[in-house]
C-alpha cells in the first residue's frame, strides 16, 4: 500500500466511523502508533490523515493527549465543500433537518442555472428540498439536484443522518472533491420568508453551488438561502 493510498484509506475509514457514530463528540481516536500498526503505515502517513481530518473540522488534537472528535462554536463554515451535518457534528447545539420535498426523479428544469452535459441531461436528476434548523430556528432553505447517474434506491432509502454527503459516502462510496459557488444578498420572497421565519423583504444570503464528486459526471447542484441573524457563516 503506497503512502498516498494509505493516508486516503485511513482518512476515509475514520471519517465513516465518525459519521456512523462509532466515534462521537469528545471520543478519543486510536493513537498514531495503534493506527500505524493497524494499517501497516508509517506514523507520518497516519499523521497526514489525521491532519486532513483536523483541517475538515471533524477532529481536534491536544498535544500529548491525542485526537478527539468534534468541536464547538456558533460560527459555521457553510460555504465549504463539507455538508451541513458534517459541519455541525460535535457542536454542543441542537440541529434538525426537515424535508419539504423528499427526493424524486425527474427531468432537469429548462434554462437550468448551470450548464449540463449530455450525459446529465439524458440521465435526468434527483431533486429535493430541505429546511435546516439550529436550536429550532430555521437558518437555511436548500433546494438540491443530483445527477441521476448510477444511484440505485436513492429515492427510497432514508438519508443517513439526514445528510446527502453522509449518504453518498456510506452507501455509494462517493466523496465531494470540489466546489464552485456564487453568493449574493437578496430580499426574501413571501414563501422564503415563511420558511425562514422572516418578514417578506428581509435580507437573505443566497448561495448557488456546483459540487464535483469522486465519480466522474456526477455533480450536486445546490441553491441555498440562509438567515444569518443569529449565526455567522464562513467560507
Amino acid at each position: 500500500m503506497s503512502n498516498i493510498a494509505g493516508y486516503i484509506k485511513v482518512q476515509k475509514d475514520l471519517k465513516k466511523m465518525i459519521i456512523k457514530g462509532i466515534y462521537n463528540q469528545g471520543d478519543i481516536l486510536p493513537s498514531e502508533n495503534k493506527l500505524s500498526v493497524q494499517y501497516s503505515l508509517s506514523r507520518m502517513t497516519i499523521r497526514n490523515a489525521l491532519k486532513n481530518l483536523e483541517n475538515e473540522g471533524l477532529i481536534y488534537r491536544k498535544k500529548g493527549k491525542g485526537s478527539f472528535v468534534g468541536s464547538t462554536g456558533k460560527s459555521f463554515k457553510l460555504l465549504s465543500r463539507r455538508g451541513f451535518t458534517e459541519i455541525m457534528k460535535g457542536k454542543e447545539i441542537e440541529i434538525d433537518t426537515i424535508f419539504v420535498r423528499k427526493p424524486k426523479t425527474g427531468k432537469w428544469k429548462k434554462n437550468f442555472y448551470w450548464e449540463l452535459s449530455d450525459s446529465e441531461l439524458s440521465a435526468g436528476c434527483i431533486s429535493f428540498s430541505r429546511i435546516r434548523k439550529i436550536e429550532d430556528k430555521p437558518v437555511m432553505v436548500e433546494d438540491a439536484c443530483v445527477s441521476n447517474i448510477d444511484l440505485p434506491n436513492f429515492c427510497t432509502t432514508p438519508f443517513i443522518n439526514n445528510s446527502l454527503f453522509d449518504t453518498l459516502l456510506i452507501n455509494y462510496d462517493i466523496e465531494i472533491t470540489g466546489i464552485n459557488q456564487k453568493f449574493r444578498a437578496i430580499s426574501a420572497s413571501k414563501e422564503l420568508a415563511k420558511r425562514l421565519d422572516l418578514k417578506k423583504g428581509d435580507p437573505v444570503l443566497e448561495i448557488v453551488r456546483k459540487l464535483s464528486t469522486s465519480r466522474p459526471e456526477l455533480y450536486i447542484y445546490s441553491f441555498a438561502y440562509c438567515n444569518t441573524d443569529d449565526f455567522t457563516i464562513e467560507t
